[in-house]
C-alpha cells in the first residue's frame, strides 16, 4: 500500500484564504477514506480534532518546518508520494525518491506580479516559479483554465496534470431566518449586495466600487457588504479600509456566518479579472444567491448559465448587472434556483474520486 503524505496545515488554520480552503478541502475528503492508502498528515500545530485512527500524523512548530523538518519526515516515514497544497516543493525533498505533487490554484501572477502582496513577491519569483519548473513530478489543477495555463505558460506536459475540482460544503445551503440572524449579528437592516474575498487587484474591487457608486445614483438606499481581509498593499484595499458611501466592511467573519450572509444577500458581486476557481461563487450559489462573475479564467466553469457573466474590464457592464439584480426580483429568483442546482454538481464525492485518481497517475507516471 503506497505511503502518501499530505501537507495538512490548512486543517488547523482558523482564518484561511482561498488557497488554504482548497488545501483543507482536499485533506478533509481523504479523511473519509482512511484505509485507501497509508496516509500521513503533516502539521505545524497539532490538530484540535480527531483524525481517523488509521491516519498517522506529525506536528512541529519552529524554524525550518518546510525546508528541513518535512523532508526529514518524508525520509523517516518512507513516503512514496507527498502532496503540497502550495505550489512549492522544498529543494531537499527533491533529493529523495518521494514523488512530489502540488496543487496549483492559478498562475495569474505570471502576467502581473502586482496580484501578489509585496512581501510575498520574492518568494513567488525565486521560490515558487523554480519549484514548478524543476521540482514537481505531478500537478493538480483546480480548473480547466489553470490546467491550460500550466501547459501553455510553463510548458508542462498535459499528461502530468490532473484536474481536481473543489466542492461545496454541505453547510452552504439556503438558511431559514438568515436575514434576521445577520440583522442581529451585524446590524444589517436592509437589502444588500455582497462581496467575499481577500481585497486584492485580481478581485476587481476597484471597478466594483465604481459600479456600485453608479448604482447608488439611482438607488441611494443600496448597500454593499464587503467580507474579507484588505491588506494595505493595494489602492483598492485602502479604499475599503477608508470607507465609501453605502459600503460596509466586515473584515474577516467566522466561517459559520458565511452561509447566513450568502442566504440573505440580494446577490454576490464578484466579477474578478481572473480566478483559478472561485470558491465564494460556488458557496453563494449553493445558498441560492444570484451571482455576478467575470467571463474570464475559471469563473465560467463554476457559474455556467446560473449567474450573470460580465467583462470584468467593462465598468458599464458591471453597473448594468448590478442594476438588473437590484431591480428584478424574478431574475434573482430564477438565477438563485439555477445556482443551487449547479452547485450540487460540485460534490465531495467527485473531488475525492478525482483526487485519488490523480495520486494513482502521479505514482505511475515517469
Amino acid at each position: 500500500m503506497p505511503r502518501i503524505a499530505i501537507d495538512a496545515r490548512p486543517l488547523t488554520q482558523k482564518q484561511r484564504t482561498g488557497v488554504e480552503n482548497v488545501g483543507a478541502q482536499f485533506a478533509r475528503v481523504l479523511m473519509s477514506e482512511p484505509t485507501k492508502h497509508c496516509w500521513h498528515f503533516y502539521f505545524t500545530d497539532p490538530p484540535n480534532f480527531s483524525l481517523p485512527k488509521e491516519i498517522r500524523w506529525r506536528s512541529y512548530r519552529g524554524p525550518g518546518w518546510m525546508r528541513l523538518i518535512l523532508p526529514l519526515w518524508l525520509l523517516v516515514d518512507r513516503i512514496n508520494l507527498v502532496h503540497f497544497y502550495l505550489s512549492y516543493v522544498p529543494p531537499l525533498a527533491r533529493t529523495l525518491k518521494t514523488r512530489t505533487v502540488v496543487t496549483v490554484c492559478d498562475l495569474m501572477w505570471l502576467d502581473d506580479i502586482s496580484f501578489v502582496d509585496e512581501p510575498s513577491r520574492k518568494f513567488f519569483v525565486k521560490g515558487v516559479l523554480p519549484s514548478l519548473k524543476k521540482r514537481v513530478d505531478y500537478f493538480i489543477a483546480i480548473s480547466e483554465a489553470t490546467k491550460r495555463d500550466l501547459v501553455s505558460r510553463l510548458g508542462i506536459a498535459p499528461e502530468k496534470v490532473s484536474i481536481v475540482f473543489p466542492y461545496v460544503d454541505e453547510r452552504f445551503r439556503p438558511i431559514e431566518g438568515a436575514k434576521e440572524a445577520v440583522r442581529q449579528i451585524y446590524g444589517l437592516e436592509s437589502d444588500f449586495l455582497l462581496f467575499v474575498g481577500t481585497v486584492k487587484p485580481n478581485k476587481n474591487i476597484g471597478r466594483i466600487l465604481d459600479a456600485f457608486a453608479q448604482l447608488r445614483k439611482q438607488h441611494p438606499e443600496a448597500l454593499l457588504v464587503v467580507v474579507g481581509f484588505a491588506p494595505p498593499f493595494w489602492d483598492e484595499a485602502k479604499r475599503i479600509a477608508k470607507g465609501e458611501a453605502g459600503v460596509r466592511w466586515l473584515n474577516y467573519v467566522p466561517d459559520e456566518h458565511l452561509p447566513l450572509l450568502y442566504s440573505s444577500c440580494l446577490a454576490l458581486v464578484s466579477p474578478s479579472i481572473n480566478e483559478g476557481f472561485g470558491l465564494p461563487l460556488l458557496e453563494a450559489m449553493a445558498c441560492g444567491a444570484a451571482v455576478i462573475a467575470g467571463n474570464t479564467g475559471a469563473q465560467p466553469e463554476v457559474v455556467g448559465d446560473a449567474g450573470l457573466l460580465v467583462d470584468p474590464f467593462d465598468d458599464e457592464a458591471i453597473t448594468q448587472a448590478l442594476l438588473a439584480l437590484w431591480e428584478d426580483p424574478s431574475l434573482r429568483q430564477d438565477l438563485g434556483q439555477k445556482a443551487i442546482e449547479r452547485a450540487h454538481t460540485f460534490s465531495p464525492k467527485r473531488t475525492l474520486s478525482q483526487l485519488l485518481d490523480a495520486y494513482e497517475k502521479a505514482l505511475s507516471h515517469r
